[in-house]
């Protein structure tokens, strides 16, 4: 049987000079890398003007968008 002290040693990442916690850690890394998807895709939208990239930037904001949103429930 697991106890609660085992469970939080297992749910933390520990160096030399801080203590992480893991789930908060990966939340945090997800966020940035897909707030800076979502910057860079609307920005090469306003810059780029040729027809054939703004497809790509567009599907990749999209994308980073679904990600963010819940999806739909009936209750």
């Amino acid at each position: 049987m697991i106890t609660s002290e085992e469970k939080k040693e297992t749910d933390e990442w520990k160096s030399c000079c801080l203590s992480v916690d893991k789930n908060a850690l990966k939340y945090f890394i997800q966020v940035g890398i897909l707030g800076a998807l979502i910057v860079f895709s609307a920005t090469m939208l306003v810059v780029d003007e040729r027809c054939e990239y703004q497809r790509n930037y567009s599907s990749l904001l999209m994308f980073c968008i679904g990600a963010f949103l819940p999806s739909p429930k009936l209750n």
